[in-house]
């Protein structure tokens, strides 16, 4: 595995995750390098939705079958910004993903 990672979403926006988010991404319960192919599917193929809290943030979310402790969804959290030197192009990364029934 080559890090980042970058997927474009289902909207043509180019999403970057890091290493070091993954890792945090694995502090969740239930998550595990399993589910690293569902969270980037998640991120290709789901409609996303505004964070309630952070004007930045979109949550993406997908169903999946047989995943642990009984979860019935992959929720990735992608930060949106633009390059501070260079205002036309996007910095959009995961902030993390987690598990939910």
């Amino acid at each position: 595995m080559t890090w980042p990672i970058e997927v474009a979403d289902r909207y043509g926006h180019t999403i970057y995750m890091t290493e070091e988010r993954w890792r945090h991404a694995k502090l969740h319960p239930g998550i595990d390098d399993s589910i690293l192919p569902k969270a980037l599917s998640t991120l290709r193929t789901s409609k996303r939705r505004l964070d309630r809290i952070y004007s930045r943030v979109f949550i993406y979310q997908k169903g999946f079958p047989n995943l642990p402790l009984g979860n019935r969804q992959v929720v990735v959290a992608v930060k949106f910004e633009f390059d501070p030197l260079d205002v036309d192009k996007e910095n959009n990364f995961v902030l993390t993903a987690y598990l939910r029934h």
